[in-house]
């Protein structure tokens, strides 16, 4: 039941009535009735009313009169319900007009009440009503604004991950085999990697599109724990990157425990961009150093490169999608700008933190702090 119109929630009422004695009438009829409180706001004219529900507190009613200075008929109901679509509205007119009543309710009213008709315990009846029909009618929008949602999802995530995904596997899978087969010459074989090179970027930014979108749509990561080793996950992130980057030096320290419970892919996915990050933003004479170490109830991860320090204004925001940092940097990369944000994600679907710091006397450092085992809250 409603607990407006109660000793600790009375009902606030605007009444929008430009007869002075009509509307001392209908307050004297509300407060009669002793079972429910009232807070009445009086306004004489539509605009006043619409800058009431516009700007001021919340109301829970409108108690609109179809006859007013600078509003007249059906017209009045359409400005007050484009101000506040979810206040409950209920028209007030000295016609007795059935057809007239049908319309008002077609126009957005809950009710219709005919002056000279109404008592205390009929007004507040059509104000009760009305506020909960309001609601009703707000719920079902509200279902069918998430059903909609759900649709959308399911649709735009089957794109990605069938519409696009297979033609673009077509494409790769076929320039791998011309890459094996003899016979090509050279340029043509420089052609044909860059048509594997690019395919494999594009099924990047698919994944990377797929992730964003189910985080972004309620459907957030769904992860498989088992027992892992963190080092060993850390070291084969490392490895493939040395074998993509050849001319690259890399440091790689493992210290402390290592095992846990953790999303295995999911950790590396993470690892990967962070290590793949510090790479494509720094120069090719300086080191990426990753460090492995124990800390309090879990394990650290932290990635350094010595490449431009991130402008200060933007490591508030560096885990946004789609943002990058305004400097040189960005035109090294070739990707979306979700993966810092994926990476956020997945850290913190493990329950962890990610965190960064980055100055030209210090370098830049991405850390990650992951607790062994997620606890669940009862």
């Amino acid at each position: 039941m409603s607990d407006i119109g109660t000793e600790e929630r009375p009902l606030r009422l605007l009444l929008v009535e430009d007869n002075p004695g009509d509307a001392l009438l209908l307050q004297e009829e509300l407060r009669e009735v002793t079972a429910t409180r009232f807070e009445v706001l009086h306004v004489e004219r539509l605009a006043d009313a619409v800058r009431v529900v516009s700007e001021g507190p919340p109301v829970d009613a409108v108690l609109l009169d179809l006859s007013l200075p600078d509003g007249h008929g059906l017209g009045n109901i359409p400005p007050l319900l484009q101000a506040a679509p979810s206040v409950p509205l209920v028209v007030l007119t000295g016609t007795d007009d059935e057809r007239l009543a049908v319309r008002a309710v077609h126009e957005g009213a809950q009710d219709y009440l005919v002056k000279g008709q109404v008592s205390g315990p009929l007004l507040v009846r059509a104000l009760r009503y009305a506020i909960e029909r309001k609601r009703v009618e707000e719920g079902l929008k509200r279902e069918e604004a998430a059903r909609r949602t759900a649709t959308f999802r399911e649709q735009f995530l089957g794109i990605l991950g069938h519409d696009l995904r297979n033609p673009l596997q077509a494409i790769a899978g076929n320039a791998s085999l011309l890459l094996r087969h003899g016979g090509l010459s050279e340029p043509q074989r420089k052609a044909i990697n860059r048509i594997s090179i690019s395919a494999d970027r594009m099924a990047r930014m698919i994944n990377d599109l797929l992730d964003f979108t189910r985080t972004r749509l309620g459907a957030g990561y769904v992860l498989e724990r088992a027992r892992m080793n963190l080092h060993e996950v850390l070291r084969q992130v490392v490895e493939e990157l040395e074998v993509a980057h050849p001319r690259r030096q890399f440091e790689l320290s493992l210290t402390g425990n290592g095992w846990g419970d953790w999303d295995g892919d999911r950790i590396a996915q993470a690892a990967s961009n962070l290590v793949g990050n510090a790479v494509q933003y720094s120069p090719e004479d300086t080191v990426v150093r990753v460090t492995v170490a124990d800390a309090e109830g879990g394990v650290r991860v932290e990635v350094h490169n010595w490449g431009l320090p991130i402008p200060a204004e933007r490591l508030g925001s560096i885990f946004d999608p789609f943002g990058r940092a305004q400097d040189k940097r960005s035109a090294q990369r070739n990707g979306l700008g979700l993966g810092l944000y994926i990476t956020h994600e997945i850290v913190r679907a493990h329950g962890g933190l990610l965190g960064v710091s980055s100055s030209a006397q210090e370098g830049t450092a991405f850390w990650l702090s992951l607790p062994r085992q997620f606890v669940t809250e009862e």
